[in-house]
């Protein structure tokens, strides 16, 4: 169950690069150090104003079609913030693109399940299907030949080394067992 989490994580981290916290002072103190070092660049030099920008995009993410919609959007807010998205996007699709294509593939699926949880704007997130969708997601990766599952833990190490954290796995095991 351990692997199955790590490589599950590690794909909605993947989905989900785009609507990360506005901050890392929005990551727990105890996680930043699994932050990858791109990521980290990314956060460190955003100002009030960047944050302002990422955040409008974000409450529009509905209107955007595709990552490039949204980037483009960026792009007209801010040149100096685009240049740094696409670098952290870059940095992703890098590590995507070098798997196999079965691994590829798999993150590529788990990526358009992850984008399809993200509510509309103004609405919650619908947990129950979160969880619903985890859990389809876990069993879909238990089925992956073990060869790709090494690919997709050796392609994402930082997000490995967060989901072999303890009081990690306690924490996604629980949300994972609760109904709402």
């Amino acid at each position: 169950m351990l692997r199955t989490t790590i490589i599950i994580s590690v794909c909605f981290a993947y989905a989900l690069a785009f609507v990360m916290p506005l901050s890392m002072s929005n990551i727990p103190e105890e996680y930043k150090e699994f932050v990858p070092e791109a990521v980290q660049n990314f956060y460190k030099d955003l100002t009030p104003e960047d944050k302002q920008i990422l955040r409008e995009i974000a409450d529009h993410h509905s209107q955007y079609p595709n990552v490039d919609a949204a980037l483009n959007a960026l792009k007209e807010k801010s040149e100096k913030l685009y240049a740094k998205a696409v670098e952290i996007r870059n940095f992703i699709k890098n590590k995507v693109d070098s798997l196999s294509p079965e691994a590829k593939h798999f993150v590529e699926e788990v990526e358009a399940k992850a984008r399809a949880l993200r509510p509309e704007p103004g609405q919650k997130p619908d947990l129950e299907k979160v969880k619903s969708t985890a859990r389809e997601i876990i069993e879909k990766y238990k089925g992956l030949p073990e060869n790709v599952k090494e690919d997709l833990r050796k392609t994402f190490p930082h997000i490995t080394k967060l989901f072999q954290n303890e009081k990690f796995k306690k924490m996604a095991k629980g949300f994972l067992e609760k109904s709402s």
